[in-house]
């Protein structure tokens, strides 16, 4: 019975869960967790719910981890402005009965100036930081359509001030003959609370289409991607593609975010090492992405 689901059935499922959560704005913390992970999907302007590929695919969509065949580790690292940056960890291993993923995010504020009061000199400095951790559990039930979820843990560290919480990522992904589409919901979970305020996970409802042509010696990848928040009530378009090239060359170009970006990818053998860039006008310098992953035979 599993089987015969068809994707709009499932599109519709997901739109009453969306039509549940209100859309009235509300405070947000965990805004690190807004910012994409895969090095190649931040290159095509942070698109990713129907065409992530690698262990970086389920921070997009919990489904997609269940088309990988074969053992996959990868490391990332991104620099921000003013000493931000974050480090990621995902690995994914495919089995006969489920694919398991697991991940490690370790996002840095830099440092931060303490003061009592404005304009007093300052007393000292601390560095806020989060960490979210991932078990992925993805499964194909037809040749053309997967299910996934991904348990989540989440921590935030603020001055002497933490907070923690658990919460669960949702998802689908549909395959035809040279096109997917795909639907998650992330962040799902309770509320997060410091001191006397009360903050909600940046919950995201993510929809996207990818296509796929070969020709001649290489292939082309176009994607798109919109994503919603319903606690902040925005919602945004994201545009990219990659093409790929027989000799192990990967170029990629989008825009997400109010943002162009733009990316390159090499692969040698077991391993392949991304870089990403995007360029936000508020900002003094363009942001940088690097990823290092690792692909074995299963």
């Amino acid at each position: 019975m599993l089987k015969s689901l068809k994707p709009n059935l499932l599109l519709i499922l997901f739109a009453a869960l969306l039509l549940r959560i209100s859309a009235e704005e509300r405070l947000v913390g965990l805004k690190s967790l807004s910012f994409a992970v895969g090095v190649r999907e931040i290159g095509m302007g942070e698109v990713g719910t129907a065409s992530a590929e690698g262990p970086f695919s389920f921070y997009f969509n919990p489904a997609l981890s269940a088309w990988n065949k074969k053992i996959s580790l990868g490391l990332a690292y991104s620099d921000w402005w003013l000493d931000t940056y974050r480090t990621a960890l995902f690995f994914l291993h495919p089995t006969k009965l489920l694919n398991l993923g697991l991940g490690l995010i370790f996002f840095d504020y830099g440092k931060i100036e303490l003061r009592r009061d404005r304009p007093a000199e300052a007393i000292g400095e601390y560095s806020p930081k989060d960490i979210t951790l991932y078990f992925n559990l993805a499964r194909s039930l037809s040749s053309k359509l997967t299910l996934g979820t991904s348990f989540r843990f989440f921590s935030e560290r603020f001055y002497t001030q933490a907070t923690s919480q658990w919460g669960l990522d949702l998802g689908f992904n549909y395959q035809g003959k040279n096109w997917q589409i795909g639907f998650s919901y992330l962040n799902w979970g309770d509320v997060l609370r410091l001191k006397m305020e009360k903050f909600y996970l940046p919950a995201e409802f993510r929809l996207g289409v990818s296509f796929f042509w070969l020709i001649n010696n290489f292939s082309f990848r176009p994607a798109f991607d919109y994503t919603y928040s319903p606690y902040e009530g925005v919602g945004r378009v994201h545009l990219g593609g990659e093409v790929n090239f027989k000799e192990g060359l990967s170029l990629r170009l989008g825009y997400g975010r109010n943002a162009p970006a733009f990316g390159i990818g090499v692969k040698r053998g077991i391993f392949s090492f991304d870089y990403g860039c995007t360029i936000k006008k508020e900002l003094p310098n363009p942001s940088h992405h690097f990823a290092l992953r690792l692909t074995t035979s299963y």
